[in-house]
């Protein structure tokens, strides 16, 4: 709001500039001179001014045109969205893996509602319930759920693609990027059932 009333206030200095030099020196100046007529700048110069001040509006205007689009920048505050939410802004939206029962159980990072606000730029926003956010460091091959009138149980089996280390998320206080999503539709929206980690057997972290 300050840089919107800084920008307007200046931009009407470099009218008056524009417009009434001759007013604005007599206004501004003027006073400073025992013979302000003796003092007065020559037509060369208001011109100078004029042009300075048509230089001020269209500076202004550009600029104020950039941040007003950088202050509405729907990849941006997706970023940020999932910065926040995820840990890491770095993510990648794919099909969700088919169902099955090999492999190692993957644990579920997060879980979230898909929205314009949080894939923004990731590519269009699916036709699914929720979103399952799985740590970089691990492939999901297979994916199952289990749904029951009082919650949902979905499990992930897979294999970690990283060296051994990143391995065990438990010693890890972030997810490794980027980050995978996988769109979940339901036979029924969540409506406030726990969506529990078929990995860890415990209820997801979601929102």
């Amino acid at each position: 709001m300050g840089l919107i009333i800084g920008g307007a206030l200046l931009i009407a200095f470099a009218l008056w500039t524009v417009i009434a030099p001759r007013q604005q020196w007599q206004l501004l100046n003027a006073w400073r001179y025992r013979d302000p007529d003796a003092n007065e700048p020559s037509d060369l110069s208001y011109n100078m001014g004029r042009a300075a001040g048509v230089g001020t509006i269209v500076l202004v205007l550009v600029l104020g045109s950039v941040l007003i689009r950088s202050s509405h920048h729907p990849e941006r505050d997706a970023a940020e969205a999932r910065e926040a939410f995820f840990g890491t802004s770095s993510a990648k939206l794919t099909a969700a893996p088919p169902p099955g029962s090999t492999g190692t159980p993957v644990a579920i990072w997060r879980y979230a509602t898909p929205s314009e606000k949080l894939l923004a730029g990731l590519g269009p926003v699916p036709d699914a319930d929720l979103l399952i956010a799985v740590d970089g460091a691990f492939r999901p091959d297979a994916m199952t759920v289990d749904e029951t009138p009082s919650q949902v149980t979905v499990t992930l089996r897979g294999a970690c693609t990283k060296p051994e280390i990143l391995c065990d998320p438990a010693k890890r206080s972030q997810a490794l990027p980027p980050i995978q999503l996988f769109p979940l539709k339901l036979a029924a929206p969540l409506n406030g059932r726990p969506l529990i980690d078929g990995a860890t057997k415990e209820e997801a972290i979601g929102r």
